[in-house]
């Protein structure tokens, strides 16, 4: 039985909801009626075994997956449906569009354009979507590469770039739309153990200094403990349990929970 946690419209506002949401590849549930809601400025790691439906949620809000049932809100406006001509439609092309502006994603196996330089994949997107001229891109994507630590690199190609300086670029590629909302998608996983640190100080950075909602997907334990404002822990698409990483590592109330946490720890990651 999964966790439903009802979102409190009497308190903050919600920046991200989801109600009632599934999500099925013919008979199997990813996501099973999942409700939950993110307030904005808030720092959420969701936790879980792999194939609990982690990265299908961030998938869902940054519109690469549709959902099955139930419906999706970023500042209360429906992700998945729109209104038109008085009528409830599913959403179109220039609708998703549209609430993709607000919403960055960093993903696990970067996603760069090999043809490209550093900052050529940088300025990409806001040129395209943002109608920002070249000259102005430029001197943002400079700026942000340099954020990243990666000044000396932006005429680099991809392939002369080390595992930790492909995903930094990926990271400064995700803040140059400037999102309310980032999206991390396990993006220490495919990266050498001395490169974790570099990508990880990065986020620790962003985290401090800007009031961007973020999403962790991790198997970090340790790192998710000292980014997250609010843990969940997933499994078979739906909440087994949440709340401040004290409770959830250190005092954690479900046995499944308990579980995960003991596997993790025996294979070697800190928690």
């Amino acid at each position: 039985m999964g966790l439903h946690i009802a979102p409190d419209r009497s308190a903050q506002p919600t920046i991200i909801e989801f109600r009632d949401v599934g999500k099925s590849y013919g008979t199997f549930k990813v996501l099973d009626q999942l409700s939950f809601s993110v307030r904005p400025g808030e720092h959420l790691a969701l936790i879980g075994p792999s194939g609990s439906g982690k990265t299908t949620i961030l998938r869902v809000l940054m519109t690469l997956e549709t959902v099955t049932s139930g419906n999706v809100y970023i500042n209360g406006v429906s992700l998945n449906r729109e209104h038109k001509n008085g009528k409830e439609i599913e959403a179109s092309e220039a609708h998703l569009r549209k609430m993709r502006t607000e919403i960055g994603m960093v993903f696990q196996h970067f996603n760069l354009f090999p043809h490209r330089t550093a900052m050529e994949n940088v300025v990409l997107a806001p040129v395209l979507t943002r109608r920002m001229t070249k000259s102005e891109a430029k001197e943002r994507a400079l700026h942000l590469l340099d954020k990243v630590g990666l000044a000396d690199k932006a005429n680099e190609y991809p392939a002369r770039l080390s595992g930790g300086q492909k995903q930094r670029v990926a990271i400064a590629r995700a803040l140059a739309l400037q999102p309310k909302i980032m999206l991390l998608d396990e993006i220490t996983s495919a990266l050498d153990p001395e490169l974790v640190e570099e990508v990880l100080n990065v986020i620790t950075d962003l985290r401090n200094e800007t009031d961007m909602t973020m999403l962790l997907v991790t198997h970090e334990m340790g790192f998710a403990k000292e980014f997250a404002d609010r843990v969940l822990f997933f499994e078979q698409g739906k909440i087994v349990e949440g709340g401040p990483p004290a409770t959830i590592f250190q005092s954690p109330h479900h046995e499944r929970t308990k579980s995960f946490l003991r596997k993790v720890i025996a294979a070697g990651h800190r928690v």
